[in-house]
């Protein structure tokens, strides 16, 4: 089953990438919700930054061994 993120979760790329918020889901050319791809906020040292990836290199927070 594909995992649903909800705008405002707290997400962590899996390969040590920056905390991010997530903003909610891509659209596809239709304009309908990407069920892959997830729009995300995060902070990039310089300032603030938003970007789109694919649903399954993010990681939910609490899932993120310390």
């Amino acid at each position: 089953m594909e995992r649903k993120f909800n705008i405002g979760d707290v997400v962590v790329m899996i390969a040590d990438g920056p905390k991010m918020a997530v903003e909610g889901y891509a659209l596809n050319d239709d304009n309908t919700e990407s069920d892959e791809y997830v729009s995300v906020v995060f902070f990039a040292g310089d300032g603030f930054k938003r970007d789109t990836f694919h649903q399954d290199l993010l990681l939910f927070i609490d899932e993120v061994q310390e």
